[in-house]
């Protein structure tokens, strides 16, 4: 036997007991994140809940939900979002290209050009929904508007987001016409 053949046994040897030799447990959680995480407000008048139905994996859908004994003709929502594992994004994909809101179920908004708007500056998020006149007031326990966020790419699991409602700017429509501030409640958002 040469002597560099001799050494070979040697080294195979030495390359098993130090682990080279491949097998072993391997780490079998995600490198970045797939969904977002996002559990109700267990308090508060004011809530953003999710939307199980129009959420999914990395799609959240938020929804403005305020009290029965209230009644208002329109909602305006002011949200900061910190943190940059998201970003805001149309409610449903087939919806006009820059949305970033949609109605929800409490608000009718009449035929014509409705009155629902949304202007992005930055990560703030400034949403409207109303109807047109004062008339028919409805009461505020359902979906009074929708928004919602897109994952970014190359997310770390376990990023966690927060949308913090500008308490001044969160306002409701009065039936008289004025508006009231209200004190919205959002949960933290985690990336899994």
């Amino acid at each position: 036997m040469k002597p560099s053949h001799a050494l070979l046994p040697v080294l195979l040897c030495l390359l098993a007991a130090c682990g080279g030799g491949g097998g072993g447990s391997q780490d079998k959680t995600p490198k970045t994140a797939t969904t977002l995480a996002y559990a109700d407000p267990t308090s508060g008048t004011y809530q953003l809940r999710r939307n199980a139905t129009l959420s999914s994996g990395g799609h959240l859908v938020l929804e403005l939900w305020g009290p029965a004994a209230t009644t208002a003709c329109g909602a305006t929502l002011t949200l900061t979002l910190a943190g940059s594992g998201a970003s805001w994004s149309n409610v449903q994909a087939s919806d006009a290209a820059h949305t970033y809101v949609a109605n929800g179920t409490a608000f009718d908004l009449g035929s014509g050009t409705p009155i629902l708007k949304a202007r992005l500056s930055g990560t703030t998020l400034q949403a409207t929904a109303a109807q047109k006149g004062l008339t028919a007031p409805k009461a505020l326990d359902k979906p009074l508007m929708r928004v919602a966020l897109d994952l970014n790419p190359m997310v770390t699991p376990g990023t966690t987001l927060t949308l913090t409602p500008d308490p001044a700017k969160c306002q409701i429509l009065n039936p008289d016409g004025s508006l009231s501030a209200i004190a919205v409640t959002a949960s933290p958002i985690t990336a899994n």
